[in-house]
Parts: C-alpha cells; structure tokens; sequence
C-alpha cells in the first residue's frame, strides 16, 4: 500500500472513532505519557495542538504549563517549508488559528526558540510502525527540523492503536524514526536499547 493510500485509509478510520472513544483514548495517551520517566524529567518540550480527530492534546499543553513545563508550539511557515518555534505562557489568550486551521501562537506574543533548546519532541502523524518510522501529513515539516538538528531530543509519537501498522513502512534512509510510541493500549519501544522505566 503506498502512503497516499495509507495516509487515505488510517485518516478515514481515526475519523470515525465517535467522541467518547476519541476523549477516553487521549485520556488514556496523557496518562501513559505523564507516566514517562523522560518526559518527567523534560524541560523545554516541544508540543503540538491537536486538530479534528488526533489525540487530543490540549489538556496535555494546559497541565505542561500548570506544573512548570517550558511549552514550545511549532509555527508552520508554507513560504519557507519550515518550522519556527515560541515559546507559550497563557494557552487561552496566546493562540490564534493559524496554517492549515491548526491553533498557533499570535505574532505579538511569538518567544523565539532554537530548535536546540528542546529536549522531547511530541510528534504527531497519521501512520506509525513498530520500527517507529512515521507517515506524516505530506508537507515534510518535521522531517526537515529533525534531519537539521545537531543535537538529537526524545522524540515520542501519541496515537491510537489504529495508527500503528504490524508491517513496517516505506522509509527512506534519511528518515528519523520515533524512540517511542504511546498508544491507549501500550507503549511501543522503537528504538533499541532506549528502554526506560516507567515511575
């Protein structure tokens, strides 16, 4: 199957989880994910908000915020192809809808952030595999930002269980797989020897 079908099919399916599913499994995620020995021990993490019917993030952000977390939003720049970062004080009078609809912060209250000042990256997708390899949306921002980066974060992956194929992706060798998926159900190690303890 290629991606443009993958990406077809997976989309369809996380759209037709009813509300209450979609609210219980993101609960479920945010738990598991607070849960993580590294993103306890997170600083300055690099969020996304969710949109339609991914993992809903939001309360994720709004307690990262309440407990002391350095919240950074990606700014999706189409002229460039690239994502800029800022960091977010207030969740409720920062943000304004931006590219593609999705929730970014207004222009008088962008903190500029080096891409280098992240240590864990909570990155979406619509299709993941065991490997941690991702299919993203199409636009190839996060693949950019990570291939430039030279110092590597933790980069973990929240979906749902139907996001996650047993068969692994098409993946070019520049690719930078995910060390960790969160699921309603589990927590996918992708990356060896990169276990941690949860506690």
């Amino acid at each position: 199957m290629d991606k443009q079908t993958l990406r077809r099919k997976i989309s369809q399916l996380r759209d037709q989880l009813s509300e209450r599913k979609r609210e219980l499994y993101s609960k479920k995620i945010r738990q598991r994910l607070e849960g993580l020995l590294s993103y306890k021990k997170a600083h300055t993490i690099l969020y996304f908000v969710s949109f339609r019917s991914e993992v809903n993030t939001i309360p994720l952000i709004k307690k990262g915020l309440a407990i002391g977390k350095r919240v950074i939003l990606p700014i999706t720049n189409l002229s460039t192809g690239r994502l800029t970062f800022s960091e977010l004080k207030d969740f409720d009078k920062e943000l304004v809808v931006g590219t593609y609809g999705i929730l970014e912060p207004k222009k008088e209250f962008i903190r500029p952030v080096q891409p280098e000042e992240i240590d864990f990256v909570l990155m979406p997708g619509l299709v993941f595999d065991h490997n941690g390899y991702r299919i993203g949306y199409g636009g190839g921002f996060y693949d950019r930002f990570l291939g430039e980066l030279t110092r590597r974060p933790k980069l973990v992956a929240v979906a749902y269980e139907l996001q996650v194929m047993d068969k692994p992706l098409p993946h070019e060798d520049h690719d930078i797989p995910v060390d960790m998926i969160v699921t309603e159900k589990r927590l996918i190690y992708c990356v060896k020897n990169r276990k941690e303890e949860v506690g």
